[in-house]
């Protein structure tokens, strides 16, 4: 055997623009939102599940009141992740590059191949939703 296919990661890198900060900004924004409504929402119906465990007695209370503490708290901390990824965005000079999360691709692999030019991989460029740039990881900004 002197070929074999692999499956091998590839970063994506986002150059930011005025168009994908204000876009990126508002996702953010959006997402936040939408954490404060299932936090309102929490805080809705936490209220009628406490009158229903009062009902039958402390343990159920406490039980209850620990979930809604824990439903809390997880959005609470996803929301302040939120936050903080919205101030690096602002912060972020247009022309840096971001990272734009990852996908897979295939890649031969034959005899002789410098083994680190395939686990270091590829970079997929885009500007404005354009592919502006493929080069080995490490080669570019």
């Amino acid at each position: 055997m002197n070929v074999l296919n692999l499956r091998v990661p590839v970063q994506v890198k986002i150059v930011l623009t005025e168009e994908t900060k204000a876009q990126i900004t508002g996702e953010i924004n959006q997402a936040i939102q939408g954490i404060q409504r299932e936090l309102d929402q929490i805080d809705f119906q936490s209220r009628k599940a406490l009158q229903d465990a009062e009902k039958n007695g402390p343990q159920a209370m406490n039980a209850v009141q620990a979930r809604i503490n824990q439903e809390v708290g997880m959005r609470m901390e996803r929301r302040e992740q939120m936050m903080q990824q919205l101030v690096q965005i602002q912060q972020s000079p247009i022309g840096s590059e971001i990272p734009g999360g990852q996908i897979d691709t295939h890649a031969e692999v034959r005899v002789g191949d410098v083994w680190e030019d395939i686990v270091n991989g590829t970079e997929i460029v885009l500007k404005d939703g354009v592919v502006a740039e493929i080069r080995r990881a490490g080669d570019g900004a």
